[in-house]
């Protein structure tokens, strides 16, 4: 009787929270500081009249838990008694998630006796609590602080502020561009490169943890004088835990990007990547190489033709292979000099004379380590002057335990300074492999999801989680990887010291568990409510584990070697894990059936599948939570069934994103209103759009959309002239547009694209529309690849006879792919802003215009795949410029082609079926 009573009360309590369980009732503990607010978002948000004796039970936790985050707060950095806070604080964390799991529980029907005695418990546990704080704020009002406390004082402003604001654009501070100079060892390396026996030759770059090995290969690696004289160049990141196919992959893939490999075993690729380098100078950079079977594991691949190829690895063993470069420590005044670079965006008036002193000695005690620098700048950053002496005394009492473990010393006072906000982004990056380039979009979609990413008035979540990454970024713990077109970070990455850092701290907080192999699977000890849990592991053996784990709210599956399409794995085992609310297999195949059984995970906020799917079950409808939507599939010749009916009914989306298939998206005939508006969409790709007057009313059911890459085609209602215009203009907050024109005559179309769009991509496109896009006044990247028409030439005319908005006036980007024309004609200041080109594939290219060789905002032109001639110019435009003073523009031509080549037309891949090749190369748009 009880049990039923109870679970009356507590489902009728919870009666909306299926609806109303949105961003603002995110249930999850994240660290020390943040893991009991969410239980109070969720108790504010759902807190309804109900019986007193109940309600008072519910208040009473939501009481005694904000009581306690609070208590934890104020009192996180003392340092007099670190036992009792630290035992409080997993005692905190554990009544947290009983908590949490209770509710979650009765949310998606799964009730037991157990967790119902839990609730009991909880109030219980929270009273026990409180007592104990009694206790421990007696023993501080007997004691002084000792602790290191961030509270800046008004003498010290100066210091402190750039780091806690999230910029409402976001912009990378320069301070992280700032670098120790290592000339004197990059010129070294370089020489063993250039120079010596023409003999296969393997250099290494040697030293512990934090100097710096990866950073100088790199400025080798991209050095002019490297890139001009090795025909081939390739990076690969080894690291701890490897696979053999997964590195040959890697290499073919920075070598020939257009070839697919995946399906090929170890010794054919082996084999492929041998061909590939044969009779040509090349340059493999494999980095954090930590043994000896590693290297043997590729050696069969680099052949040795006396051609003077080389071998450039990175490893913390002094005794792998090769000439060794032992990377030495900084000196004492480079350490200074590395600091003071670090700080010197803070200091408008100059370095704090006052602070010279503190500054050296703090330089001094990180041992020459430029990590350690580079990290401590970070905290001092944010630190008013008075601090900086608690931060020097610190690092000089723990001067004798060596570079090493200093460095890890550092990284915890680096974690104990950060915003609370920041702490569980940061810790999230133990959940990827070490060394992993970490999209961007991914990891901001999943802070979302998670619940890390705290709402603001007027901005987006996505933009708040941009400012997140920034910060993490501004305070050195985060390194930019790939830059977007349009500015901005596209890929990123953190050191393996840190990485190691994260799992560590993350394990001990139970904020997320890893487990790597097989093996571990085997042995795996689950805690009693593991949350969030991450696995490395090879698809087979995943599917293989079957691993059961009640509690567990996030679950990411991370592929070591990757699998073969043509091989599926039965992952249903994952639908029992009814709590759910992320899960990621994108890297595992599913096979042909998708799991209808995922429409039971009503919490799920974050779904990402991959295998031969071709259909899309209903039951997925259920899942009125999921905000993010992710699927790839493996076939190209077909369009995804029934996900356009579940698409209207999942309101609370916010990226749907859909790679190597269309989603045929059509309002009724007979109710063209359509379904509701998805106010919340900011992502969507790729739906196939038909001409005519449904097309501006289906545009208006995403009026929030931001990023769109859509197929056009033709229906029986556009044949008129007034059913031809793309009427765009109404997606006011559109910045990312990719549009493929198929079949539809380009000329005949009416393009109405938004103004405020930042990026465009156009496909199968005729040159006529480049009229209307060159007035956008706010676009800074286009793509064009391929006409629809063999046009041989693109007039861009005279600029003295245009309108002056008829230019592009912030367009920073331009790359033009597999164009037929031969004459790209224009004079005048077409590109006034210019700072990107790219010319691939254009073959038949023999004439550039004028205009660029007045462009003086360019800093760099690649050009792939063009004729000889083409490279000619572009390097004549490189000698004008530097004429004229602009010292800083830079090209890359490779695989220059002669006029008798037979070069491929380039505008197919030759995979692609013929009902689909009205779209072209629509799945490019889908991946980019």
């Amino acid at each position: 009787t009880f049990a039923k009573d109870r679970v009356h009360f507590l489902r009728s309590y919870l009666k909306n929270a299926t609806e109303q369980h949105s961003q603002d009732a995110k249930l999850q503990p994240q660290t020390i500081q943040e893991d009991l607010s969410f239980l109070k978002s969720f108790l504010e948000n759902n807190l309804e009249q109900h019986v007193d004796k109940e309600k008072l039970q519910l208040q009473t936790v939501q009481d005694g838990l904000v009581f306690l985050r609070s208590f934890l707060e104020n009192n996180r950095d003392q340092s007099n008694h670190p036992e009792e806070l630290q035992a409080l604080s997993c005692h905190v964390v554990e009544v947290a998630y009983k908590a949490v799991f209770v509710i979650d529980s009765l949310i998606v029907g799964d009730i037991s006796y157990y967790s119902l005695m839990l609730f009991d418990d909880v109030t219980a546990e929270i009273k026990l609590l409180k007592t104990k704080t009694g206790e421990i704020d007696s023993i501080e009002a007997q004691k002084p602080t000792l602790g290191l406390r961030d509270v800046p004082s008004q003498a010290g402003r100066k210091w402190s502020g750039v780091f806690h604001q999230v910029p409402s654009q976001g912009s990378i501070s320069t301070i992280n561009k700032a670098v120790v100079d290592l000339k004197d060892q990059e010129q070294a390396i370089i020489h063993q490169l250039i120079g010596g026996s023409l003999q296969l030759d393997i250099i290494s770059i040697v030293g512990m943890p934090g100097l710096g090995k990866t950073f100088l290969a790199e400025r080798v690696y991209c050095d002019p004088s490297i890139t001009s004289h090795f025909h081939i160049r390739a990076w690969c990141c080894i690291s701890q835990a490897y696979c053999k196919k997964d590195l040959l992959l890697g290499i073919l893939a920075r070598i020939d990007p257009k070839a697919q490999y995946s399906e090929f075993d170890e010794d054919d690729l082996a084999h492929k990547l041998c061909n590939h380098l044969r009779k040509r100078t090349y340059l493999i950079v494999l980095d954090d190489v930590w043994d000896i079977e590693a290297w043997n594991a590729l050696t069969i691949s680099f052949p040795d033709h006396t051609n003077g190829s080389r071998i450039l690895l990175t490893s913390r063993d002094h005794g792998i292979i090769g000439k060794p470069h032992h990377l030495r420590q900084l000196h004492e005044e480079e350490s200074w000099e590395l600091l003071q670079k670090k700080l010197s965006v803070t200091r408008e008036e100059g370095f704090p004379p006052e602070l010279t002193v503190l500054g050296r000695q703090i330089a001094k005690n990180c041992n020459g380590l430029p990590l350690s620098i580079v990290i401590i700048s970070g905290i001092l950053g944010t630190l008013d002057q008075g601090r900086w002496k608690e931060v020097a005394e610190r690092l000089k009492s723990n001067n004798k335990i060596g570079a090493t473990e200093q460095c890890k010393s550092i990284l915890g006072l680096s974690y104990i300074h950060l915003p609370d906000h920041l702490k569980p982004c940061l810790l999230y990056f133990g959940a990827f492999r070490e060394d992993q380039e970490i999209s961007v979009k991914k990891l901001m979609w999943l802070w979302i999801a998670e619940g890390f990413v705290q709402k603001m008035e007027s901005e987006s979540l996505e933009k708040i989680a941009e400012g997140y990454l920034i910060a993490l970024i501004n305070r050195s713990l985060v390194m930019e990887g790939q830059q977007r077109s349009i500015g901005g970070v596209k890929t990123c990455r953190i050191h393996d010291s840190l990485h190691v850092f994260c799992l560590g701290k993350a394990k001990d907080q139970n904020f997320l568990h890893l487990i790597r192999g097989y093996d571990r699977f085997l042995n795996f000890d689950e805690p009693h409510y593991c949350y969030r849990l991450s696995i490395h592991s090879q698809p087979k053996h995943f599917a293989k584990s079957k691993i059961f784990c009640p509690h567990v709210r996030s679950l990411l599956h991370s592929s070591c070697g990757i699998g073969s399409r043509g091989v599926s794995y039965n992952s249903c085992f994952v639908c029992h894990l009814k709590l759910l609310q992320v899960l990621d297999l994108e890297q595992i195949n599913l096979g042909f059936t998708f799991l209808c059984e995922l429409g039971l995970l009503i919490q799920l906020r974050y779904l990402a599948v991959s295998g031969w799917i071709k259909y899309i079950p209903p039951s997925l409808e259920n899942l009125l939570n999921l905000e993010t939507f992710c699927v790839t599939t493996y076939y190209s010749d077909f369009v995804l069934s029934s996900l356009e009916d579940i698409f209207w009914k999942l309101q609370k989306l916010r990226h749907l994103q859909v790679r190597g298939a269309l989603i045929d998206l059509r309002l009724a005939k007979d109710n063209p209103e359509g379904p509701s508006m998805l106010y919340n969409l900011r992502t969507f790709s790729t739906p196939k759009l038909y001409l005519g007057q449904s097309m501006e009313k289906m545009m208006m059911k995403f009026p929030n959309i931001r990023r769109l890459k859509c197929c056009l085609l033709q229906s029986e209602e556009s044949s008129s002239e007034s059913t031809r215009i793309v009427a765009m203009d109404s997606l006011s907050q559109l910045e990312s547009l990719k549009l493929l024109l198929g079949k539809i005559t380009a000329n005949c179309i009416e393009f109405h694209p938004p103004l405020n769009l930042k990026k465009l991509t156009l496909e199968d496109f005729s040159w006529s529309i480049i009229c209307t896009i060159r007035k956008l006044p706010n676009l800074e990247a286009l793509k064009l690849i391929r006409q629809a028409a063999v046009e041989k030439e693109w007039d861009m005319g005279d600029i003295e006879c245009m309108e002056e908005e008829e230019i592009f006036p912030k367009l920073k980007f331009l790359k033009l792919q597999s164009l037929k024309m031969v004459r790209w004609m224009g004079s005048g200041e077409h590109f006034p802003s210019l700072e990107r080109l790219i010319l691939e594939g254009c073959a038949e290219l023999e004439e550039l215009p004028s205009c660029l060789w007045e462009t003086f905002t360019l800093q760099l032109i690649e050009v792939h795949g063009c004729l000889y001639s083409a490279g000619d110019l572009v390097r004549d435009i490189k000698k004008q410029q530097m004429d004229y003073g602009n010292m800083d523009l830079k090209i890359l031509i490779s695989e220059e082609v002669d006029e008798s080549s037979s070069w491929s037309d380039g505008d197919s891949d030759g995979w692609l079926p013929e009902e689909i090749e009205e779209s072209s190369s629509w799945a490019e748009i889908l991946d980019a």
